[in-house]
């Protein structure tokens, strides 16, 4: 008795790597959200001082980590549902699959570690070296720092997860 054909797998590939691009572009897109409002008013012994995200290199970095992530994240979502539309995919598309996700995943990563270290140790340090009022404002400015680089962290695992297809993807290709 012969055995039944395989089964199609219920999620095609394509869209589990769609979903994993739409998941790292919101991710970055609320990283660049919550650190772009990210400014709180500390008052020091009567006297008041504006802080922003940009105030702090390693929040900077960071900013910039998630927007050149997300240029590249919605350059390659474009890709995806072309793809997934038109069923092809172009030999480019492989080795920019293969090269960015790498590249962007890493990059992603420094600005999430460089957040997580920043707003571990300034806080600490505002907190040991300025009087404060209040430690609410402080509190809030590196939460959010925190929050922010957990979303850049998820977004690294997404496009690391993309790039261990892709590069199963490529090499399963010739190209001359």
């Amino acid at each position: 008795m012969a055995s039944p054909p395989p089964s199609p797998p219920l999620v095609s590939l394509r869209v589990v790597l769609l979903f994993l691009r739409v998941l790292t572009v919101a991710f970055l897109v609320i990283t660049v959200i919550i650190l772009s409002t990210n400014s709180v008013t500390l008052v020091s012994q009567g006297n008041a001082f504006k802080f922003h995200f940009k105030d702090v290199y390693a929040y900077r970095y960071m900013f910039s980590a998630a927007i050149i992530g997300l240029l590249y994240a919605v350059i390659q979502l474009f890709f995806a549902i072309s793809e997934l539309a038109t069923r092809t995919k172009s030999p480019f598309n492989y080795q920019l699959d293969f090269y960015g996700d790498k590249i962007i995943s890493y990059l992603v990563a420094t600005g999430s570690a460089a957040g997580f270290g920043v707003s571990k140790d300034l806080k600490d340090t505002f907190l040991a070296l300025v009087v404060l009022d209040s430690t609410d404002p402080v509190d809030k400015l590196f939460s959010r720092g925190h929050a922010s680089a957990s979303m850049l962290l998820f977004a690294f695992f997404c496009l690391a997860v993309l790039s261990v297809f892709s590069s199963h993807t490529i090499s399963k290709h010739q190209f001359s």
